[in-house]
Parts: C-alpha cells; sequence; structure tokens
C-alpha cells in the first residue's frame, strides 16, 4: 500500500525555528523536515547537523528552487521576511511566515499579492491552543451572549531577565520590527478578530520606556516600543482594551478576559501564548462564580505528542498545513491578508499616539 505523501519542509531560521518549528515537522507522519537555511555556511551547516538533514542552504533564493521542498517556513525577524518569503512564493512554493508578517504594511501587501494561488500562513499559532478554540466555539455559541466588551493584556518580564535578553536579543532594535505590541499584542488582538469581530477603530499608546535591558555582560540598548496600551472598538459594537508590555518585572502574564450580556469567559496563561499552558474559565450570568472549562477531547487531535507540549499548538496548525498542501483540506488560517491587517492595526496604533486621535482601521 502506498503511503500517503508527505509535506516536505524547508525551514529558513535555525533559532526559535529550530527549537519551535522543527520538533513538530519531526513528529508528525505528514511532515517531513528536509533542508535549513542559515545566512552563513557554518551555521546552516552545524544546524543541518543537529537537525538530522542532509540538505542546507545559505540563501532562501536556492533553498525554494529544491524540487524537493513544498513549503517554505520562514522563521526569522520581520526585517528579514520580504527578502525570504518573497523567493519562495516566486519559486511556486507555499510559505508559513512567522508573525508578523513582514517589516511594515507595505511590505506586507506586496506578500499578499505575491502569494495568490498558493498557501500562505502567517504563524499566530495561538488559534490552535485547544482552550482557546474551545473558548471561540462557546462565544459562537452564545455562552456568554452578544459580546459587550474585551479585557486583554500581554504583561511579560521577558527582557527583565538576561538569558532571555542574549537569545531574543533583535527585539530590542525596532529597525528589526520589534515592539511589545507587534510581537506579543497582535497575536491577541488577532484573536479577538478571531473569535468576536473586526477591530473598526482604534486609539492607543505606544512607548519605549526601558532604554537597556540586562544581559549576561552588561546591558543591553533598546529602541523598540516596549509598552503599549490601545483602546479599540470593535465593528459588532463591542469596546475593547488591550495592554502589552515585555519588561514588566514579576510581569502577571497573559489575559483575554470576554464580559458578554448573559455571561463572561476569561481566558489566563502565565505566559505568551500558544507557548505557556492557558486555563479557561466561565459562568453564565445565573451561576455563583466562575467555573474551569476543560476543551473537548476532539480538540487534542495530536496524540502523538504531550498536551502540555510548548510546540502542541503548532502541530495542531502543521496537520492542517499538510492537508491542505495535499489538496485534502482548505488553508488554515490566518492567512497573509490577516496578517497585513494586523500589521495595519499596529501602524494605526502607533499613528493614534504620534497624532493624539482615533484611527479608523475598517472592515477586513
Amino acid at each position: 500500500m502506498t503511503e500517503p505523501a508527505r509535506m516536505r519542509v524547508g525551514l529558513a531560521g535555525a533559532s526559535y525555528g529550530a527549537a519551535m518549528h522543527a520538533p513538530a515537522y519531526r513528529l508528525l507522519p505528514e511532515s517531513e523536515l528536509v533542508a535549513v537555511c542559515t545566512a552563513h555556511r557554518e551555521s546552516a551547516e552545524r544546524a543541518a547537523a543537529e537537525l538530522g538533514l542532509s540538505r542546507f542552504y545559505t540563501d532562501v533564493a536556492a533553498l525554494a528552487q529544491d524540487p524537493e521542498v513544498d513549503l517554505v517556513d520562514v522563521a526569522t525577524r520581520p526585517r528579514l521576511h520580504r527578502a525570504m518569503v518573497l523567493p519562495a512564493l516566486r519559486a511556486g512554493k507555499h510559505v508559513l511566515s512567522e508573525a508578523p508578517l513582514a517589516l511594515d504594511s507595505a511590505e506586507g501587501e506586496e506578500l499578499v499579492n505575491a502569494a495568490e494561488g498558493l498557501i500562505a500562513v502567517v504563524d499566530m499559532q495561538s488559534r490552535y491552543v485547544p482552550a482557546l478554540e474551545h473558548m471561540r466555539n462557546l462565544v459562537r455559541e452564545g455562552f456568554v451572549g452578544e459580546v459587550e466588551a474585551v479585557t486583554a493584556s500581554a504583561v511579560y518580564p521577558t527582557f527583565t531577565l538576561p538569558e532571555r535578553a542574549l537569545s531574543a536579543l533583535w527585539c530590542a532594535e525596532a529597525a528589526n520590527g520589534a515592539s511589545s505590541l507587534r510581537v506579543h499584542g497582535l497575536h491577541t488582538a488577532d484573536l479577538v478578530e478571531w473569535m468576536v469581530s473586526p477591530i473598526a477603530a482604534v486609539s492607543g499608546i505606544a512607548a519605549l520606556r526601558r532604554q537597556t535591558w540586562p544581559g549576561p555582560q552588561g546591558r543591553i540598548r533598546a529602541t523598540s516600543h516596549d509598552h503599549s496600551a490601545v483602546a479599540f472598538r470593535l465593528l459588532s459594537g463591542a469596546i475593547g482594551t488591550l495592554q502589552t508590555s515585555w519588561v514588566a518585572w514579576h510581569g502577571p502574564g497573559w489575559r483575554l478576559d470576554l464580559q458578554g450580556g448573559e455571561g463572561r469567559l476569561l481566558a489566563t496563561a502565565a505566559g505568551h501564548t500558544p507557548h505557556f499552558p492557558v486555563t479557561l474559565a466561565g459562568a453564565r450570568a445565573d451561576d455563583a462564580e466562575l467555573r474551569r472549562l476543560e476543551p473537548p477531547e476532539d480538540l487534542f487531535d495530536v496524540p502523538e505528542l504531550e498536551r502540555d507540549a510548548a510546540f502542541y499548538p503548532f502541530a495542531r496548525l502543521v496537520r492542517r498545513l499538510a492537508l491542505a498542501v495535499a489538496g485534502e483540506g482548505p488553508a488554515p488560517g490566518p492567512g497573509f491578508q490577516q496578517g497585513l491587517r494586523m500589521l495595519r492595526l499596529a501602524e494605526a496604533v502607533e499613528a493614534s499616539h504620534r497624532e493624539s486621535r482615533w484611527i479608523d482601521l475598517g472592515p477586513p
């Protein structure tokens, strides 16, 4: 009996991608990691050896021309995305891009146009956390009635920790497309749109309050916005707030609170979703208190992996990507168009801060 075709993946970027993406590709029977690409021969050769691969590249265009590659996974900083994603799309390869999609919305629009006819997905994998998919389903089933207000926060101690500053040093530089809003907050904004309604307008502040971070060998200069506070209005009429920080001492973690006319849903995590376990609680109007709500078993559809694994949500995304590449299922979300929308949202918040006014986003 012929084995089903595997989705063959070329990985561009051997830091985060090797740690959080490669394990899923190697674990799942429907995917296979076949090549890796980094900027320098020495690091590419080392990454290939560590990942057990025979092929490595130092140029994404060459990786994209490899006939044994079906999908290119771009797991690098936003500043590099355009230069890596475009050659892959032009070679007719499907693409999974890390979030944010690009450095800015102009680049994002170029990538959206180039992706026509191909599977092009942004790695906002919080959608694939079982508890958060359950939360969305409950909203759609009317658990809270009409959502009236959203309170969200992603407030982390990430760059108060010297070892984290060293491992993600690119986040310190605004020129890399980094900020706590762009890198962490947009994941939550995407969840709000996915669960409730598109964001119609924003008024916000994006600020640089900590100009150096502690590093293992001294202070590290930072130019990226480390705090943001955003008020928003949804197309549905609901109102909301989103606060972000990645330099919060003893930061409380992540929170998404939906208040409706008939109840409440509250999701929390100790750190950035999807890499920390999410707890979902809820109550209807006539309940005495919030109670924990466990996701149904059918949302745990990667039996090959422990449910609390940091890359479990990514594995769920990969499973759907492989089906789409094989022509056996729809392209999973969010697609590049939503990635572009999130870039426009970040730019709207930044413009609102500069101009001290509300900025309309309009419908998707």
